[in-house]
């Protein structure tokens, strides 16, 4: 058969090109438009930028002039006249300095951001970025400087209110009692005075209004944040006077007033009670506030997605020079190690996220390449905290076999701590014998760690009850098998290998050890609804650390921090004692007699304290080892002809 080519055909075919010119055209428009689009972002974003300086300079132009409210008179001169960004303005004047680039870090796959819900040091990490507290401390000198707050004064009522106490335990009113009491004085107060001039990052002021918000909203009982309350339950009430200032009236008294009332982040009222409570608790991303970074949608962020922060252009203080930090899940230690060689991360080993383990610290002390290109630390840092193993001492209602100090004490010995310490930390650990930093003044110094003795746990366990059966598997009372299930986070490396080490020497004893890596959303669930048998990871803490929420037995209801079920009504005495004594000289024999209790009980084994071991792109510069470690990022810099990345 002939084909032809008729008109018909002409007519398709010129249909044909006449559609392909038009999406070709459609096509170059759409970027055009795009470029448009983009360069007009670009202008916003140096406009912003411009206003937010402009908006700084007015500012100190009339610091001296500017109309404010009063401050309370007592220590306020010297509050008032405390740069907060002193560190940040001596960065500023260093050769090179200029703002740009970011600085992209790994993260855990996250199950929450949102402030008062997120149970990790990751969560804790981003919200420090975004919200705003009252004061914060220099991170050089220790001291409490102003933030939010230009200034505080403290009125101490302590005297009056322990002459009443005693007077109504004369009478025979217990403690609860008293709690009660709508007549007991109240010990302290503090009051804030506020800056009238900071806005949070939609442009809404910051008012004293949002302080007592935040603070009722986070001891609302339909507001998932058990830990949060246990540590505020302190404080009876927080008011304001004003616009700019606010008062905090303790129910009793605390050895850490300042830390307590001024350290709370600072949440937008405007913007948090548009949700119900449980609208709040179901959220996974709402995250808005007034510091140096903002979240680009503060109600979008979902598990598994990158968390960007954006430089806060309304920020009220001397901003930072980084536009961008970037977090990118990362799970896996050996992901995140090759991550950091190839250049795709620019740390490896950020404490406050994922601390790095100490045998590819070594090998990347041993690669040419990385160390021509990186800069590295070992350091103390006080907030990282130590290693523990919890014992549950209840299942389903009943005593389980830790429920025994015997058997926790036989559990202790039987991991060899020094060996750890050694063999997989490479020497960057010690042994620790308690919750308190061992450089701290709250730590017991006398106190010896529990030896790895296996023939002294076997020991303690026969005393228990536990019998051999002759094939050398130990048999509990009720005669089962001794076997348990340790439970830690997965994808990392250092959990694995302690569990595996910990796996041998337990059956040295008779013991089986089951080990159970979880991710952590699964993890952190089991925790909280305390279903599981013995547990490993890894607390913060301080200088001088408060523990009721991990050991007082109260915190036992209510989702709180004593997930092992530990009661010692003696512990719980001293305890109370300790926070409520202001005077440090007679504090610190109490918190050592809690030191010596926990020793000897071992609600935890406690495990060991680390260094910090830190890879850092070498690009950043005015990076510094402090006495609480490296100082903050915000103070970090990129010179221009070094910089990686644009807006």
């Amino acid at each position: 058969m002939e084909n032809r080519f008729g008109v018909k055909d002409l007519f398709l075919f010129l249909l044909l090109i006449v559609l392909i010119i038009m999406v070709a055209l459609a096509m170059k428009q759409y970027d055009r438009q795009y470029l448009v689009l983009q360069g007009i972002k670009d202008r916003l974003d140096n406009q912003m930028s411009e206003m937010g300086t402009l908006h700084r300079d007015v500012q100190r132009l009339q610091a001296g002039g500017v109309a404010r409210p009063a401050i309370p008179a007592t220590a306020a001169a010297t509050q008032a006249s405390v740069d907060p960004f002193i560190y940040m303005k001596q960065a500023e004047a260093m050769p090179g300095y200029t703002q740009g680039d970011w600085f992209i870090n790994a993260a855990p796959n996250s199950d929450k951001i949102t402030p008062l819900l997120s149970g990790d040091t990751f969560g804790y990490a981003v919200q420090a970025r975004v919200l705003d507290s009252l004061i914060q401390m220099d991170e050089k000198t220790l001291d409490w400087v102003p933030n939010v707050a230009v200034s505080w004064q403290v009125q101490d009522n302590t005297e009056a209110y322990f002459q009443y106490v005693r007077a109504r335990k004369a009478k025979g009113a217990t403690d609860e009692q008293i709690d009660q009491d709508p007549n007991v004085p109240w010990p302290a107060k503090v009051t804030y005075q506020l800056r009238p001039d900071v806005t949070f990052s939609d442009g809404q002021p910051l008012t004293a209004d949002d302080v007592v918000w935040s603070f009722n909203w986070t001891m609302n009982p339909n507001v998932e944040a058990p830990r949060d309350r246990a540590y505020l339950n302190k404080i009876k009430s927080v008011t304001a006077n004003g616009d700019y200032q606010v008062t905090f009236t303790m129910r009793k008294p605390y050895f850490d007033l300042l830390r307590l009332t001024g350290t709370i982040f600072i949440l937008p009222r405007h913007f948090y009670e548009k949700f119900t409570p449980e609208q709040f608790n179901a959220s996974t991303g709402l995250l808005l506030g007034s510091s140096a970074y903002r979240l680009e949608n503060p109600t979008g962020w979902t598990p598994g997605q990158t968390v960007v922060l954006i430089r806060n252009e309304r920020y009220w203080g001397e901003p930072p020079a980084l536009d961008r930090i970037v977090y990118r899940v990362i799970d896996n230690d050996l992901a995140r190690l090759t991550a950091f060689r190839n250049g795709e991360i620019d740390i490896y080993g950020d404490p406050t996220v994922y601390p790095a383990q100490a045998e590819p610290f070594k090998k990347l002390l041993g690669d040419a390449n990385v160390v021509a290109r990186t800069q590295h630390f070992v350091y103390d840092m006080p907030s990282d905290g130590y290693r523990y193993i919890a014992w549950n001492e209840q299942r389903g209602g009943k005593p389980s076999v830790f429920a025994d100090k015997r058997v926790r004490q036989a559990m202790t010995m039987l991991i060899d701590r020094e060996r750890i310490c050694r063999d997989i930390w490479h020497g960057y650990a010690e042994p620790i014998t308690g919750p308190f930093y061992p450089k701290g003044k709250q730590c017991d110094r006398n106190i010896k760690p529990w030896p790895f003795d296996v023939a002294r746990a076997k020991q303690l366990l026969q005393e228990a009850g536990f019998v051999d059966d002759g094939s050398g598997a130990l048999k509990t009372p009720d005669g089962g098998p001794f076997a348990f299930k340790l439970t830690y986070p997965s994808g990392l490396a250092n959990y694995d290998e302690i569990a595996l080490l910990l796996k041998d020497t337990f059956a040295k004893a008779g013991i089986t050890l089951i080990p159970d890596p979880l991710d952590w959303s699964v993890f952190s669930d089991r925790m909280k609804n305390r279903n599981y048998e013995a547990i490993t990871l890894n607390w913060t803490a301080g200088l001088e650390d408060d523990i009721y929420q991990m050991f007082h037995s109260s915190q036992i209801a209510d989702g709180g921090d004593n997930f092992m079920y530990y009661r010692n009504p003696e512990l719980d005495q001293w305890i109370e004692k300790a926070e409520s004594t202001l005077d440090e000289s007679k504090r610190m024999p109490m918190w050592w007699k809690c030191h010596q209790i926990l020793h000897e009980d071992q609600p935890y084994t406690f495990m060991f304290t680390r260094k910090a071991l830190t890879f850092l792109d070498g690009r950043f510069k005015n990076v510094n080892v402090l006495p609480t470690g490296l100082n903050s990022d915000g103070e970090w810099f990129v010179p221009r002809s070094a910089q990686k990345w644009e807006k």
